[in-house]
């Protein structure tokens, strides 16, 4: 009987059991879980199960299968902090999914935190989000040039190392960075022929740079430039306190580009009579020259002169006073014709007298048959002076001149005897022709003497 009893209570107990198992079982076929982790971030609505927000005092939550839960792609805690859905339990990502019976669903957020790195270069400042606890490393160049300036990095002002251009630390909180750097700017010398000027580099904010140039550069013995100014050229104006000193200084406050101006400078030589100097000056590109020489130069009064024919340089106009405008270094000298005065004298005239040049050839001629007197001649006895470089022929004279020369025609007053045979001759016909109109004469008279007697005795 007892054991009869035994077997009635375990039968009991089963059935019990099984019927609570049917029942658990029936009721678990209609229903799923719904939780997160961590359930913090449903504070701020990330979770809703058919469009309905689920409570964080509510998880897990108890579903009905078939219904439709969705998340939050991202829940802002604050302006720099977040939770991230980084997907379900399972490994799916999808952020709204249907609920299947018997199945818990966890949607699984990381904690994010806001990293700001703020640099005066706009390329190294950045924003980006870590999850907490993840190790953040920041690298930047030593030195970084840009637009004429330089850019030297400083520090950090933050992070574990914050003097190395390498730095790190582990997300924990919200970070604000700021990325220190020394600017330098660029100064930039040039010139305009090329010339080599000091004072080019990278300078600090109002620092005072010392810019140089030379004076002069000798191109060649007769060319040469010479400093004029200092120009500013490039986009952003340097003030240049006296731009026309060749070493000056500049405060820097930007990149700037200065040009060193030069101007170019010829050697003007302008000789005279011997080598006398009449211009010896470096004029600039572009002036004008007055040059004037003498046309005559008398060393010796009425002997010995100096005639200008012309320059040395055959492309300037052969006179002698010039105006002009200098384009390139200039060696000239005028050209003299040395003369001497040849002085021919005589009493009826000489002709050649004048000025020679020096080595020419006098021909000086004297009338051979001057007029003559009545019983008289004139004749030519020849030349006397220096007649050390001549050929006498005759009243003709050539003379080799080499020096001053002073001749003289000499003549002397001889009787015409051909004259006055002829004249003789003359005077014999002439005074028996006298003779006989005298004797005539007489006769007449003695005739009208005999007549006037006559008529008396009548």
């Amino acid at each position: 009987m007892a054991r009869l009893r035994l077997m009635l209570l375990l039968t009991v107990t089963m059935l019990l059991i099984l019927s609570f198992i049917n029942m658990s079982s029936g009721e678990s076929s209609k229903y799923g879980y719904v939780t997160s982790d961590p359930e913090y971030p449903l504070i701020a609505k990330g979770l809703y199960v058919n469009g309905e927000y689920v409570r964080p005092r509510d998880l897990p939550m108890k579903v009905d299968a078939g219904s439709k839960i969705c998340v939050t792609p991202s829940i802002y805690t604050d302006m720099d902090r977040r939770y991230v859905f980084k997907g379900w339990g399972d490994g799916l990502r999808d952020p709204c999914r249907v609920i299947s019976a018997n199945v818990t669903y966890t949607a699984i957020y990381s904690e994010q935190v806001l990293i700001q790195v703020f640099s005066e270069l706009r390329e190294y400042s950045k924003s980006f989000w870590v999850d907490v606890g993840e190790h953040v490393d920041l690298t930047v160049p030593e030195v970084v040039e840009k637009d004429g300036v330089r850019y030297v990095f400083v520090e950090w002002s933050g992070g574990e190392e914050p003097w190395n251009t390498r730095n790190h630390f582990v997300a924990v909180k919200p970070v604000r960075l700021e990325l220190r750097w020394e600017p330098m700017y660029l100064l930039t010398l040039t010139s305009s022929h090329k010339v080599l000027v000091n004072g080019s580099g990278y300078y600090r904010y109002g620092s005072v740079a010392v810019i140089s140039a030379p004076e002069e550069v000798l191109l060649e013995p007769t060319r040469k430039l010479v400093f004029d100014r200092w120009v500013s050229i490039g986009p952003i104006p340097a003030l240049i306190p006296n731009e026309k000193s060749s070493t000056t200084t500049v405060r820097i406050e930007a990149a700037y580009i200065i040009k060193a101006e030069y101007e170019e400078m010829y050697y003007v030589e302008v000789l005279g009579l011997g080598g006398e100097t009449v211009v010896k000056k470096w004029f600039r590109a572009g002036d004008t020259v007055q040059v004037s020489v003498k046309p005559v130069i008398e060393v010796l009064q009425n002997e010995v002169r100096y005639v200008f024919r012309g320059w040395s340089d055959p492309s300037l106009p052969q006179i002698p006073s010039l105006t002009l405008s200098v384009d390139k270094p200039l060696r000239v000298q005028a050209i003299y014709e040395k003369q001497y005065r040849v002085e021919a004298v005589g009493e009826y005239g000489v002709v050649g007298t004048g000025w020679y040049p020096e080595n020419s050839t006098a021909i000086l001629k004297a009338p051979a048959s001057p007029r003559t007197m009545l019983l008289l001649k004139t004749v030519f006895n020849g030349w006397t002076g220096d007649l050390s470089s001549s050929v006498n022929r005759g009243d003709t004279l050539i003379i080799r001149v080499d020096k001053p020369v002073r001749v003289m025609a000499v003549y002397s007053i001889e009787p015409d005897y051909i004259s006055i045979a002829v004249l003789g001759g003359v005077i014999t016909v002439i005074t028996a022709v006298g003779l006989r109109k005298t004797e005539k004469k007489k006769r007449l008279e003695a005739v009208r003497y005999e007549v006037a007697e006559a008529e008396a005795e009548h």
